[in-house]
């Protein structure tokens, strides 16, 4: 099974399944040999050939001529004649049309004749549908007793009571449940794969995939690991060579910083030292936007709410410029705190710059922890919120270059919080404004505890 395809797997798995409907038939068929499937004889014919054989064995030897009738699927006894002078009765004759002309048609000579509809009895295991009606034929014999045949009013064959076509049916709805699930289980592989690699563009870190299923599959399992890692290794790559140049660029930067100090001062003294400055700002964005691809293995964040606290009380900005509502309880979130802290100062800096200040909120949403960063600022179109999410974007329209900013800030806050299989949603403010929503997932802990 390790080295058939998925193809191959699913024909073997339908030829199986039509292979056990055949030998469960067959086998059917054998479990009553004693049942007659020739549909050339009737069964009038049957009684008529089933009373010529009793007269031409002696009396004493019909039993056992009723004894072997009886093995070949006849249902027959002897009787005693009736009292002289009974006359053959026919008036409950329910026998169907065509059993009825056959009668009809055999001449038994001058013989007792009569034929009853018996009571109706449920037959078998159990009954299916409306119970055979057995109709009762009595002929007389030589010897001067009376052959009576129970025929089954119903044509259909039956084992041990069954309708062989519901058999079959019940059989073959077994048989293809069974198919179904192993076609289930041999795809269970595809699907756990596909359900996989959509969860791997939320983060940034290869997600291994365990090897199983078909040759194919496996086959595709390796190459999508061996891609993640070649991702991986390129971004890792892309990083450094991006710290490296900001390093490089950094220490020039600063060196032409120092000598234009020295240069006398006049306007364009001053103008140079901005360019630098601004040269500086656009470096460290830079820089920073490659580092928030990295995703450090540090412990997650056990109380977000602390965790805000103690990060404004570092930042210490201006009486009112940032406002702070906690949720009250420790609210776990799959984090590190250097991550937070690059989430808060980008979305904060973001509010103050465009907003003059900052409210922020703590709220649980589901399975997750919402942090909403608000401000008053003139906000962002609804068109345009999926395009500023992208690196070097800025909207000209509404926020003025002069305030500064690289188009960086919330790039790098999506890529942290999709490392760390979280969301950023931007939202119209009540009254005005713009709230960046940072959606995170909570701890393991913190989901069996809810």
């Amino acid at each position: 099974m390790l080295k058939l395809g998925l193809v191959a797997r699913i024909i073997m798995i339908v030829a199986v399944a039509l292979f056990v409907i055949q030998l469960a038939a067959f086998a059917a068929a054998q479990l009553k040999p004693d049942t007659s499937f020739n549909p050339e004889l009737s069964p009038a014919m049957r009684v008529k050939t089933a009373v010529r054989l009793l007269d031409a064995v002696p009396p004493e030897t019909q039993p056992m001529a009723v004894r072997a009738l009886n093995a070949n699927g006849l249902a027959i006894r002897l009787a005693d004649a009736p009292a002289a002078g009974q006359k053959s009765e026919t008036s409950h004759l329910t026998l169907t049309g065509k059993l009825a002309r056959e009668f009809a048609n055999i001449a038994f000579g001058n013989r007792y004749f009569n034929m009853r509809s018996l009571s109706e009895e449920p037959q078998g295991w159990f009954s299916v549908g409306a119970p055979d009606r057995i109709m009762e034929v009595s002929i007389g014999v030589a010897g001067g007793k009376i052959a009576v045949f129970d025929l089954p009013e119903t044509p259909t064959v039956r084992l041990h009571g069954i309708p062989i076509g519901l058999i079959s049916g019940v059989l073959g709805m077994l048989v293809a449940v069974i198919a179904i699930v192993a076609v289930a289980r041999e795809t269970r592989p595809l699907t756990r794969l596909s359900r996989t690699v959509n969860s791997i563009g939320n983060g940034l870190q290869p997600v291994h995939i365990p090897e199983r299923g078909a040759c194919e599959l496996r086959m595709l399992i390796k190459a999508i690991n061996a891609m993640q890692l070649r991702i991986s290794a390129l971004v890792n790559n892309r990083t450094l060579i991006l710290g490296a140049i900001s390093h490089d660029l950094r220490t020039y930067l600063t060196r032409f910083r120092l000598r234009m100090e020295m240069m006398p001062d006049t306007p364009h003294r001053d103008r140079a030292i901005a360019d630098v400055e601004a040269m500086q700002r656009l470096v460290e964005d830079a820089l920073g936007f490659a580092r928030s691809t990295v995703v450090s293995d540090g412990k997650t964040i056990a109380d977000l709410d602390a965790a805000i606290c103690n990060h404004l009380a570092e930042r210490q900005d201006g009486q009112g410029l940032v406002v702070f509502t906690p949720i009250g309880q420790p609210v776990a979130v799959t984090m590190t705190k250097t991550a937070l802290v690059r989430v808060l100062d980008n979305l904060m800096d973001n509010a103050l710059r465009y907003g003059c200040r900052a409210d922020l909120a703590v709220e649980r949403r589901g399975d997750q922890a919402a942090i909403i960063v608000g401000d008053r600022g003139p906000g962002i179109p609804a068109d345009r919120r999926k395009e500023v999410l992208e690196p070097f974007v800025r909207l000209e329209e509404s926020r003025n270059r002069d305030l500064g900013g690289s188009g960086l800030g919330l790039a790098i806050v999506r890529q942290i919080v999709d490392a760390h299989g979280g969301m950023l949603c931007l939202e119209d403010r009540k009254g005005g404004g713009l709230n960046a929503v940072v959606l995170l997932p909570l701890a393991v802990m913190q989901r069996k505890a809810a």
